[in-house]
């Protein structure tokens, strides 16, 4: 009797264990959800990429298929994945590399799936270069304003990035739009923004390290009534080598824009240098000097030091028979007759000068509208002469004119 208790006691434990386990299964599975799979799409990174290498572009996006709970995958983003493309011990060059996955912060969920398995991998040399960034101004200020010398701050930055690409890069700019500053007023307004890289056909070039990205213009709003933009001319002294003269003089820039009272700008046609001492000298020179800034008048941005080129060339001498001799000044009905029509030219100049004019060029005429000279005749002068003529003598330098004016 005693061992059928015991039999019958053992034959229900056994039971109810069973019962407990489905009970527990019921219960997880109700909680977990059965197991099914879910595919996501990430962005494969290279990891373990070699010191002084780059990668070029980026790694292609590849699809994940997990496997897990149903109620653990139901919610589950790119975010809980990271394909990885191991670069260890690779070099310079193009290659395929399998692509790893794992699975971040789920439990009980793995990875069944990769695609692609593989990927197409090019690691280049990296480069850093640096380049100048300048501002690229678009728009228009309002009429009563002008924008000053822009300055940009920091005024380089280094480009890194795959050498071949980096290799394109051939200016750095600072886009500046005028017309989205809001209403400008006078002073100095700052804009920040990000600098923008150029290949050498203006394209923007993508793929490279910019650093710093943003720079800041500094932009002088001036009111335009205390402006005034005039041409630079240099101021040359002394006498060059016997036998030559100056050809031509020019400076860079060529002009400037300066400030200062209405009363000093109007007395301001042209900003000269400091003298210039060509004593002595002969064929071209070049030196970098002040500008002579006249009182009360400052200079708008830009360096005070300019750099002029003269040109000393030797002085040749032509001759330009039977010029004819033309009557300014003659009223209306008046009869002008001369003793004499024609006049010899002999011109002395450098020899560029001499050797571009054209007889065509030089008009010998007489002015009737002037009163005559003690005899009754008319000077004879010449126009028609250009930057490098030394002198021009006329033969006859004077002519007898009947002049008899109309009622």
């Amino acid at each position: 009797m005693a061992k059928r208790n015991i039999g019958a006691m053992l034959f229900n434990s056994k039971i109810i264990s069973v019962l407990l386990a489905v009970l527990l299964w019921v219960y997880v599975v109700g909680i977990r959800g059965p197991d099914t799979t879910k595919s996501v799409e990430a962005q494969a990174m290279a990891v373990n990429v070699p010191q002084g290498y780059v990668l070029v572009g980026t790694l292609p996006t590849v699809t994940v298929t997990l496997r897990g709970p149903m109620n653990t995958l139901w919610n589950v983003t790119s975010g809980y994945v990271t394909p990885t493309v191991d670069l260890r011990g690779r070099t310079e060059g193009s290659f395929i590399a399998s692509v790893q996955a794992q699975v971040i912060g789920l439990t009980g969920v793995t990875v069944e799936t990769v695609s692609p398995k593989e990927v197409n991998v090019q690691l280049e040399l990296l480069k850093t270069v640096t380049i100048p960034v300048h501002p690229e101004v678009s728009g228009t200020l309002p009429l009563s304003l002008v924008l000053g010398t822009l300055r940009v701050e920091p005024d380089s930055i280094e480009v890194s990035g795959p050498g071949s690409i980096v290799n394109q890069v051939k200016e750095a700019a600072l886009v500046v739009a005028l017309d989205k500053l809001g209403t400008a007023i006078g002073g100095n307004l700052t804009v920040a923004g990000d600098v923008v890289v150029y290949d050498a056909s203006g394209n923007i070039v993508q793929g490279v390290l910019l650093s710093p990205r943003s720079a800041v213009a500094i932009l002088p709003i001036l009111d335009a009534s205390t402006l005034k933009t005039v041409p630079i001319i240099p101021s040359v002294i002394g006498h060059p080598m016997s036998g030559y003269a100056v050809a031509s003089s020019s400076c860079t820039p060529a002009i400037v824009m300066v400030t200062g009272t209405a009363v000093a700008l109007s007395q301001v046609q042209v900003v000269s240098t400091i003298a210039i001492d060509i004593s002595g000298e002969s064929g071209t020179l070049t030196k970098q000097v002040d500008l002579a800034l006249p009182p009360g008048v400052s200079l708008i941005g830009g360096s005070k030091a300019v750099s002029c080129r003269i040109v000393i060339e030797q002085v040749v001498v032509l001759a330009i028979p039977d010029v004819p001799i033309e009557v300014r000044g003659a009223g209306p009905g008046w009869k002008v007759s001369l003793g004499t029509t024609t006049a010899s030219v002999l011109i002395s100049g450098t020899n560029s000068a001499v050797m571009a004019l054209k007889s065509s060029q030089i008009k010998a005429y007489v002015d009737v509208s002037q009163p005559p000279l003690g005899d009754g005749s008319y000077t004879v002068s010449v126009d028609g002469l250009m930057q490098g003529v030394v002198s021009a003598t006329v033969t006859p330098s004077s002519v007898d004119a009947d002049v008899q004016k109309g009622p």
